[in-house]
């Protein structure tokens, strides 16, 4: 019987230059792995660092709103300080007896770092201090109450308020200015401009519901 004898066929594998191709491929998949993993870890931490800041500047806002809408008719700025009183005042509750008092927000540098800190201070005024009382007659009462932060690290802190003006024809003409004389009349519109670390909070306008009311 005769045997047939099948051809062999040469053992197949990768060359040196497959290999090295390979390689190269899986590193440079791993490296883009490796930059997209640690974009997406920066973002989450900028994000979670963001967020306890915004939502401070979202409750001073809160506060600042509740407090404007109550304001009397003295109202004294220097575009970095605000001082006025209220018929809405955010006091401790050992001072709920008193529902007048006179409030201040200032922007000061924080302390050991770079920026701003929004610092409140409030001081109860007399029962019988009406709202309506002009500046001239109002007792000369500074806030001196604690002082609370209410937020820090803050990129941009500013009060402006809007001047009913005149211009040169005689039509009016309103604009923004940065400071207010308490022998003023109040204004009726005040803005607050305040971001945290990065500036994307625009500012905040605020009216108050009657001059001298409550």
């Amino acid at each position: 019987m005769t045997r047939r004898l099948l051809p062999r066929h040469p053992q197949q594998g990768f060359t040196l230059l497959e290999l090295i191709v390979a390689l190269a491929l899986s590193s440079l998949v791993a490296m883009v792995g490796t930059i997209a993993l640690s974009m997406a870890s920066d973002f989450y931490a900028r994000h979670q660092a963001r967020t306890p800041a915004r939502d401070s500047v979202r409750a001073v806002e809160r506060i600042l709103h509740h407090e404007w809408a109550g304001r009397g008719l003295r109202v004294h700025s220097d575009g970095a300080m605000l001082e006025f009183d209220t018929a809405h005042p955010l006091l401790p509750a050992q001072n709920a007896s008193l529902p007048l008092a006179r409030v201040r927000y200032s922007c000061e540098p924080t302390a050991g770092s770079k920026g701003w800190s929004l610092v409140y201070q409030a001081q109860p005024l007399p029962p019988a201090t009406a709202l309506g009382t002009s500046a001239a007659r109002r007792p000369p009462t500074e806030p001196n109450g604690p002082r609370k932060v209410l937020a820090s690290a803050l990129q941009v802190c500013a009060f402006s308020f809007l001047l009913q003006g005149l211009d040169a024809q005689g039509k009016p003409q309103p604009r923004w200015i940065q400071g207010w004389d308490a022998q003023q009349p109040p204004p009726r519109l005040m803005r607050l401009a305040l971001s945290g670390l990065h500036a994307d909070v625009p500012a905040v306008v605020y009216t108050a519901h009657r001059d001298g009311a409550r």
